[in-house]
């Protein structure tokens, strides 16, 4: 293995105490030299030796030691993201001492005083973003200073990466006024949380089921608790329609209540397709389809936190013909 595959992007830093140390083995080593005494060649000698001594071990520690970033795969705004960092420690012959994952800020993220030789120690460092759109993560350094912190040596881990931080989602999902074709549709319909249907299946009372779904009469006839299992209807595709223009995109205000549009937008999204509700998307004039499985959530929610305020003579959204549309935009939903 070549040196820049066992220490990529490696680095050496003279620490305080080394460069206090050399300076010492300087003076040391004149005061040998000139006066001849014995017992200060030796103590030369075994400063000198220690210093070779820590330089290997630390090198030794850095080449052993693998660390994996793990990224999460979704990072929402002003929400809690944790990346899983694996430190592990290839050597069968030495411990590692004193390892520590820095930022490129210099931020510690993960610090370890010892991992046994063969042995891994599996942490999260917590990602916190105030602002939806493109950041920047990385790049990550292992660096290592004992035994003697002569040196601080580093190697990178993690290069400089961009994540993209979704919108901010609000606690409650909004209620949706739709729109069809022009005509209004009546709010009992538009809050479109869901009905129960259809007798599903007749079963015995189970522990935490609801008492209302007892099914009276079963119960009486065959003497036992019988609970009634309901279909819940399902929701019909909603398109959510955002609406980036305005006639003041640089108003700090104007700017505020677009961000809370977006974020009430990706609620919604969020909150239908938890519960398997279609949802398609319009920004702009760009249109994606109804999608009813979160694990395609990204599809929308990725053009949600790159969206940005337009001035008013930009293109107006698209039209959905045919289809009931909740319209959002930066002075709330319309």
């Amino acid at each position: 293995m070549s040196f820049a595959d066992a220490f990529p992007g490696f680095r050496l830093r003279l620490t305080r105490w080394g460069a206090l140390y050399i300076a010492g083995c300087i003076v040391l080593g004149l005061a040998a030299v000139n006066t001849g005494n014995n017992a200060l060649m030796a103590m030369l000698s075994m400063a000198l030796g220690s210093y070779v001594v820590s330089g290997a071990w630390s090198r030794q520690v850095l080449a052993s030691v693998e660390v994996e970033v793990a990224l999460p795969r979704e990072v929402f705004a002003g929400r809690a993201a944790y990346a899983e960092v694996v430190v592990r420690n290839r050597s069968r012959v030495f411990p590692a001492y004193g390892l520590v994952v820095r930022a490129a800020d210099g931020t510690a993220l993960v610090g370890e005083a010892l991992v046994e030789r063969g042995a891994s120690r599996r942490r999260a460092v917590e990602l916190r973003y105030p602002d939806r759109g493109w950041t920047r993560v990385g790049p990550w350094r292992l660096e290592v200073v004992l035994p003697l912190g002569f040196f601080l040596k580093s190697k990178e881990l993690l290069a400089e990466q961009r994540v993209l931080v979704l919108p901010r989602l609000l606690d409650a999902e909004p209620a949706l006024t739709l729109g069809h074709g022009g005509g209004a549709r009546s709010a009992e319909l538009l809050v479109d949380r869901g009905r129960e249907g259809e007798v599903s299946q007749l079963r015995d009372y189970r522990d935490g089921d609801d008492r209302r779904q007892l099914h009276w009469k079963q119960t009486a006839r065959q003497q036992r608790p019988i609970v009634v299992d309901r279909q819940r209807a399902a929701e019909g595709p909603v398109y959510l329609v955002l609406d980036p223009r305005s006639a003041s995109p640089d108003d700090p205000e104007v700017r505020d209540r677009f961000e809370t549009a977006v974020s009430e937008v990706a609620t919604v999204v969020v909150k239908r397709l938890q519960r398997g509700a279609a949802v398609g998307l319009v920004v702009g004039p760009t249109v994606v389809p109804p999608v009813r499985d979160a694990r395609q959530s990204g599809r929308l929610l990725r053009l949600l936190a790159e969206v940005e305020l337009s001035p008013a003579e930009a293109a107006a959204p698209a039209v959905v013909a045919g289809q009931p549309v909740a319209t959002f935009g930066a002075g709330g939903p319309r």
